[in-house]
């Protein structure tokens, strides 16, 4: 249901069964706001949000809100790279990119759901990864 673009802030960019770890215009993947629409179009509350604070985003899962985080890899640290698109607009985008659903969090870290797998990272990792691409998430 997402749509197709060489512009991950606007649509779905390659092919879900492409190689992995690669920037666009290769296989790369999506960014939040074409997921958060299309959530919407399911009746889920879903805000597309850059620059989330950590502080907001355990303000959403201490209100009993999981969040989904756009990361690198599985959490690694990792940092952006600026891409330009087609359409002429700059994002920034990040080899591994990877989405995450954020269950939980302590003083010292954050506890993760990553498809089968649950994990924990610390806060300084877990602040590398998401900041890679501009602390980019879905919230409720």
């Amino acid at each position: 249901g997402l749509p197709v673009s060489d512009n991950p802030d606007q649509g779905f960019v390659g092919s879900v069964d492409g190689a992995q770890g690669q920037i666009p215009p290769n296989d790369y993947g999506v960014h939040a706001s074409p997921v958060a629409n299309l959530l919407r179009n399911y009746g889920v509350s879903a805000n597309a949000v850059k620059g989330l604070s950590l502080t907001d985003l355990r303000r959403q899962i201490a209100s009993g809100h999981s969040v989904i985080a756009w990361v690198v890899g599985n959490v690694w640290t990792g940092s952006g790279v600026s891409y330009t698109s087609s359409d002429g607009s700059t994002t920034t985008v990040a080899y591994n990119e990877h989405t995450v659903i954020v269950v939980g969090y302590d003083s010292s870290g954050y506890y993760i759901i990553d498809g089968g797998y649950s994990y924990y990272r610390s806060s300084a990792v877990f602040s590398s990864s998401f900041g890679a691409l501009g602390n980019m998430a879905i919230t409720h």
